[in-house]
């Protein structure tokens, strides 16, 4: 007979909840504000990404608290596998653009809006024909 895992407050703080870091500029300074995506106004911010990071645990965990002792359904990550292949329509126009800026840096066009979509996240890319950071310019 299979033994049932008890879903409690440790449960749940184990999962592997997905957090979102993203800067932020109210016009009064920047600061940091992290997020557990899977739960609905879990958010704290803070002065450095660092910070927020940290002081999200506490957060997560005490709305885990909050909604368990308030009987609330709590949603658990989503186990998602990604392929690393998307399929992707765009204008004419555009495609020709990118294209073109492509054959100027001498890469592919995969390569090329690899790269302009990793940096749109901010995410570094690791040229492996030159061992150094890709450094492409988009205007």
């Amino acid at each position: 007979m299979k033994k049932k895992k008890i879903k409690d407050l440790d449960y749940y703080d184990s999962l592997p909840y997905n957090i979102a870091l993203e800067p932020w500029d109210d016009g009064d300074g920047a600061y940091w504000v992290a997020r557990v995506v899977e739960l609905p106004y879990c958010a704290i911010h803070g002065d450095t990404p660092e910070e927020a990071l940290e002081e999200i645990k506490t957060v997560k965990r005490e709305w885990l608290e909050t909604s368990l002792e308030l009987g609330n359904q709590i949603p658990e990550p989503a186990s998602r596998e990604y392929s690393g292949q998307i399929r992707l329509r765009l204008a004419p126009t555009l495609h020709k653009l990118l294209s073109e800026r492509a054959g100027i840096e001498d890469v592919s066009l995969n390569q090329y809006m690899n790269t302009l979509l990793a940096q749109s996240v901010g995410f570094q890319m690791q040229d492996k024909n030159r061992g150094k950071k890709s450094e492409y310019k988009s205007r």
